[in-house]
């Protein structure tokens, strides 16, 4: 993204507003018509050949569908933190946005009741704020392993321990374009990578590259995730905490098309 294309998303993401503390924005807004890839996806690289540019996402909180029939722990248990949760798998998806288009959270708001508060916990997304450009899809597999007996050999060798970070394992598609029946396949570009800690605060992920279509058909480099605050949305998967918001991510990208 130039700094041109940059400098107008930002603007535009700031004449929405700011949140007041912990609220949505204003339900009055009127949605924004995002432009088309051609229109806002500058992939112009530097003098070292490296393409970058920013995307935001806000995860769809009703479409977070986990299967836990692989899971090595208790299959209807919700104690993630205490059993073996591996063998589970997922799939979410989220509305994708030019980078700056989703303000950056900045208000402390608290979290799970007892826990810590965060401007990650704010609410700095409602989806009457802008029309998605894009879409982004994620699936994977679920890393928790919290079994406090370690496990042991056939010799009684301890071979495994407790480890409840990072939680997932997970691939990202980046749909740059709109899904259609005239556009089934929009450009995409696809990483690999962990994801999601124990501290909100400090959940700052490098991801691989993996490869990609269109524009993006030779590409190599790698992303940058970050959380941005939450967005109206409530997540489906934990039924032991109802109403948790869904979180937003910014992806901030350095590319070599090839």
């Amino acid at each position: 993204m130039t700094d041109a294309s940059r400098r107008t998303m930002l603007g535009l993401a700031g004449s929405m507003g700011l949140l007041a503390a912990g609220r949505p924005l204003l339900a009055q807004q009127t949605q924004m018509v995002m432009p088309g890839p051609a229109d806002w996806l500058s992939l112009t690289p530097d003098a070292r050949g490296i393409v970058r540019f920013a995307i935001d996402v806000a995860v769809i909180g009703n479409s977070d569908a986990i299967d836990a029939s692989g899971r090595i722990g208790p299959k209807d248990s919700q104690d993630y933190f205490n059993i073996d949760v591996r063998g589970d798998t997922y799939q979410v998806e989220g509305a994708l946005y030019p980078g700056g288009t989703i303000p950056r959270a900045s208000v402390m708001t608290p979290g799970r009741p007892g826990g810590k508060s965060s401007v990650q916990y704010q609410i700095n997304w409602d989806f009457k704020g802008a029309e998605p450009v894009g879409h982004w899809l994620s699936r994977g597999w679920v890393l928790i392993n919290g079994n406090r007996e370690p496990a042991k050999d056939t010799r009684g060798t301890v071979i495994e321990t407790a480890r409840t970070e990072p939680h997932l394992l997970s691939e990202h598609n980046y749909v740059f374009g709109r899904f259609g029946p005239d556009n089934l396949s929009p450009e995409m570009l696809i990483s690999s990578g962990v994801e999601d800690g124990n501290d909100v605060d400090k959940e700052v992920l490098v991801r691989a590259i993996t490869g990609g279509t269109g524009r993006f058909r030779f590409v190599t480099g790698q992303v940058v995730e970050s959380r941005n605050g939450r967005n109206s949305s409530t997540l489906r998967s934990f039924s032991n905490f109802p109403g948790a918001y869904a979180p937003n991510y910014r992806f901030d990208f350095e590319l070599k098309l090839g």
